[in-house]
């Protein structure tokens, strides 16, 4: 259990402001535009950085300058990672455990990320996918109860999120995992609880379930320029023009409702910036 009480980070100006979240076992997926504070929030959470302002407690234990606790319960994936390009992926995860003073046997984890055939080869001749995947392997390996990813299926083509989505599932017991992410479907298939972020503070929490019924009206209808149109939340070319999705007033007598989709709804509630 992690608690944030109106949790402030300010660099040159504000990342986070007023954050409260009781974060516990489960998957939590973070929203938010570029600049919304995600990768803040991640660093605090993983004892990394320290916040400006405001509470942290672990446990039920407030901490204070300190974040030993933190970065001994927790293991941050960071978006872009930066490795010796001259060093395998077997030998730099093996490495990092031993820092972290983890043993863990890595060669299931290397086959379920379809790493095995390239375990041995320089980390600078793969591809950035594959680099991810190596993050990946790491990740779990360490084995900590609190995990901590950052855009973790950058990178990664179908099949691999779909292998990455598929592990999570089946290793999130017991275990508090926060992702950021800017991929929709992640979400509907992953996560258990859904927080959004918008210049730094909280405008949602709750599960995706709940984020659906903040979406407003949605319409669809052949148009053939976008301009007239409230927010526009897709958009897709036709035979006979443009096939576009929005929300808010209806706009042209030819449209017709649609089904709302989180997507929808995290656009509304972030402004549609």
């Amino acid at each position: 259990m992690i608690e944030l009480r109106e949790l402030d980070k300010i660099y040159s100006r504000p990342a986070l402001s007023k954050v409260s979240l009781g974060l516990h076992e489960g998957v939590v997926a973070l929203l938010g535009r570029n600049g919304a504070g995600k990768s803040t929030l991640l660093s605090i959470l993983a004892g990394l950085a320290v916040q400006t302002g405001g509470g942290l407690a672990l446990n039920g234990r407030e901490l204070g300058r300190s974040r030993r606790a933190l970065r001994e319960a927790a293991t941050l994936l960071p978006q872009d990672p930066r490795f010796d390009p001259a060093v395998s992926a077997r030998t730099l995860i093996r490495h990092l455990l031993r820092l972290r003073r983890r043993k863990a046997a890595i060669e299931e984890l290397l086959e379920v990320f379809g790493l095995t055939s390239v375990a041995d080869a320089p980390l600078g001749t793969l591809s950035g996918g594959t680099r991810q995947r190596v993050g990946l392997v790491y990740a779990f390996a360490a084995d900590t109860p609190v995990l901590l990813l950052d855009e973790p299926t950058q990178g990664l083509d179908p099949w691999e999120r779909l292998r990455f989505a598929d592990h999570l599932a089946t290793s999130a017991g017991g275990k508090l995992i926060v992702y950021s992410t800017h991929v929709i479907s992640d979400v509907e298939a992953l996560a258990d609880r859904v927080v959004v972020l918008d210049d730094g503070r909280v405008v949602h929490d709750g599960s995706p379930a709940e984020l659906l019924k903040r979406a407003p009206a949605v319409w669809t209808a052949e148009v053939p320029d976008l301009s007239g149109l409230p927010l526009v939340t897709s958009v897709r070319r036709t035979a006979d023009g443009l096939r576009a999705r929005w929300t808010g007033d209806r706009a042209t007598p030819r449209a017709e409702p649609a089904e709302p989709s989180l997507t929808d709804a995290y656009l509304a509630i972030t402004g549609g910036r």
